[in-house]
Parts: structure tokens; C-alpha cells; sequence
């Protein structure tokens, strides 16, 4: 359930662009601290690109790569 909102979340600040960056970071990080796959973030946000558009779809994309690159160094 849990899970499920936080990618509602992630969802809803996708469409919402680079307005808020850390809020983005954040919601990625309570994604995979409750077990979402990196596969299921990956396409939240891409699906997000119909409604949002390319540019938000890609900068959120970006942040959530860097949000998933630093858990892996830390779990490292």
C-alpha cells in the first residue's frame, strides 16, 4: 500500500517538472527503502511523459538514476 502511494507521488511530481527537484529525490528514495523494483520507478516516470512531456520525463529520470546510483554505492 505504502509502495503504491509513493509511486502515486512519484507520478504526480513528474508531471509537475523541475519544481520540485528535492521533493522528486526524496520520494525515489522512499521507494526503494519500501522495496519498490528500479524497473517499477523507471516506468512511473516514463509512462508520465504522455501527460507531462519529454523535458519533466527526462529530468526526472535523471534524478531518480542519481537517487538509485547512490543506494547502490551506500549498499556497496
Amino acid at each position: 500500500m505504502q509502495k503504491t502511494r509513493l509511486l502515486l507521488s512519484l507520478a504526480g511530481l513528474t508531471i509537475q517538472g523541475a519544481q520540485n527537484d528535492a521533493a522528486l529525490r526524496q520520494t525515489v528514495k522512499h521507494l526503494l527503502e519500501a522495496g519498490a523494483h528500479k524497473q517499477e520507478i523507471i516506468e512511473t516516470i516514463g509512462q508520465m511523459s504522455m501527460f507531462a512531456g519529454l523535458p519533466a520525463m527526462t529530468r526526472s529520470m535523471q534524478l531518480a538514476q542519481e537517487v538509485m546510483e547512490d543506494k547502490e554505492e551506500k549498499d556497496t
